[in-house]
């Protein structure tokens, strides 16, 4: 089941790879994906490279829907010039770029699980660890790892030899020789001296243990065959009726088929993709006057703007679902206790304690992964940016920059994001606000799924008889919070 599931997502990510390494004239992308001057533009993680492409070529297959055209044989986009300037006039001459900027340098990337999806509804896919075989207290079914809640504490005498508790006869209430089969006994069989046969004898406990001979201690008559498993028991008094009578017991697994068997049971969620719109309004003279007086196009200033709205609205979105799902692991005091006999900046320096707990937070309940990110809002900014050079590395600060943004990697484990509208979350610390995550190397290992479909579309342009010009422009994706345990905060306070 793993290699058909993993063959969903896998298959998606290849398909990517194939557009992005594949040139324009033969149906992909590479040109997009060669070096240039831009830092924006170069892109060395494979699966970045994969779902851009795969998000440029939802929007030329939107584009060859709209236009009345199917791609040929190649995958190619081939339209005559007049139904190109009818229909989409210049706007795929600027809309694959915006695509292939914004996209691969959105930071949600780095915080959630993107599972891309080219159709309406996006298949979220996870996956539990499930008892296959039944082995003692362990039931067939029963959940090794749950994908919501992490670990489960379950013993440890699943893979060992050890057979605790497995439920081999029922009481009927009568006297009579109580027979029973231990369920392993293959390979080496049950091994002498380890047995324990508990029945239930006038609603008290009674425990009947081997002799290793094949008989029982205490002149309790019956047999055990450590072969094949067989017992039988005579007890004290009647086993009380429809109770179950339970072994424990070890027995020599070697060259046993009856191994215990971890299955891997898969969960699908279907989600429905959302829409985001945006409207654009301009007259044709502001068109003229932009080109007269800078020499650039109007549109494609306000398309690139339309879609960093959006972009910004759907990274606020996601941040919000998680911040709604995180408890409060910590708080830290910003100001130094009186007396304490340092300054503000040593005192700075303890956050990363409070920061460890909060990661040892995420691990401790799903014992998957600690946290490995932050989202940060001015104040908490204020005091991670105070730090020394050694404990918080600074990234690079971009000319213009709005939104979600990286600023830097904190005691080389926590990667820093500010987003200053933070502080506007339900119940937020009027002093600053940490919200942490945990995000793996795997598209499943993450608490949270952003299914893309088309980042970016629009509408044909109108423009009316008082020379105004409308655009409309849209996105689509879907969201889903699979594991909420995976996000923490941690408030600051005066």
């Amino acid at each position: 089941m793993i290699l058909n599931v993993d063959g969903i997502y896998e298959g998606l990510l290849e398909a990517g790879l194939r557009l992005a390494d594949t040139p324009e004239d033969e149906g992909g992308w590479s040109e997009y994906f060669e070096e240039t001057q831009d830092a924006d533009l170069s892109i060395g993680d494979d699966i970045l490279r994969s779902h851009t492409a795969l998000m440029l070529e939802n929007t030329k297959r939107w584009m060859a829907r709209l236009c009345r055209k199917s791609l040929d044989e190649r995958g190619r986009l081939v339209l005559d010039e007049a139904t190109r300037s009818a229909l989409v006039g210049g706007f795929s001459d600027y809309l694959f770029p915006v695509i292939r900027a914004g996209f691969p340098t959105n930071p949600i990337n780095d915080l959630v699980s993107v599972q891309p999806t080219t159709r309406r509804t996006a298949q979220v896919i996870y996956w539990h660890w499930t008892v296959g075989r039944g082995k003692g207290s362990f039931q067939e079914g029963q959940r090794l790892f749950d994908a919501n809640r992490g670990k489960m504490d379950s013993g440890f005498n699943f893979s060992n030899d050890v057979i605790d508790q497995e439920q081999t006869a029922t009481g009927d209430g009568a006297t009579n020789p109580v027979s029973g089969t231990l369920a392993f006994h293959d390979g080496g069989g049950v091994r002498p001296g380890t047995v324990a046969i508990t029945a239930i004898v006038a609603a008290t406990p009674e425990t009947i243990f081997d002799d290793g001979n094949g008989g029982w201690t205490g002149g309790v008559v019956g047999t055990i065959n450590y072969r094949t498993g067989a017992w039988t028991i005579t007890f004290s008094g009647a086993p009380d009726a429809s109770t179950a009578i339970n072994a424990s017991y070890r027995w020599d697994s070697e060259g046993s088929k009856s191994l215990p068997q971890v299955d891997v049971q898969i969960t699908t969620s279907t989600v429905e993709t959302e829409r985001r719109a945006i409207m654009i309004n301009y007259s044709i003279e502001a068109m003229q006057d932009i080109m007269a007086e800078f020499g650039v196009s109007l549109e494609p200033n306000l398309v690139s703007g339309a879609a960093e709205q959006m972009n910004f609205e759907i990274a606020r979105q996601i941040i919000h679902e998680v911040w709604l799902v995180a408890p409060v692991a910590a708080t830290f005091p910003i100001t130094p206790a009186v007396g304490a006999g340092f300054n503000q900046q040593d005192h700075f320096k303890d956050l990363i304690f409070v920061l460890n707990k909060a990661s040892n937070n995420i691990w401790s309940r799903t014992q998957k992964g600690y946290g490995n990110w932050l989202v940060v809002d001015e104040g908490a900014a204020n005091v991670i940016e105070s730090l020394p050079e050694g404990m918080f590395v600074a990234a690079p600060r971009p000319a213009n920059v709005q939104g979600l943004h990286f600023i830097g990697t904190l005691k080389g484990r926590y990667r820093v994001y500010k987003d200053i509208h933070l502080d506007k979350e339900p119940g937020a610390s009027a002093d600053g606000n940490i919200l942490m995550g945990f995000k793996g190397n795997q598209f499943y290992e993450a608490g949270f799924v952003w299914s893309p479909y088309r980042l970016l579309y629009t509408t044909d342009t109108l423009t009316t008889a008082d020379f105004m010009s409308q655009r409309g422009l849209a996105s689509r994706y879907a969201t889903k919070m699979v594991n909420p345990d995976m996000y923490v905060r941690v408030n600051l306070a005066p």
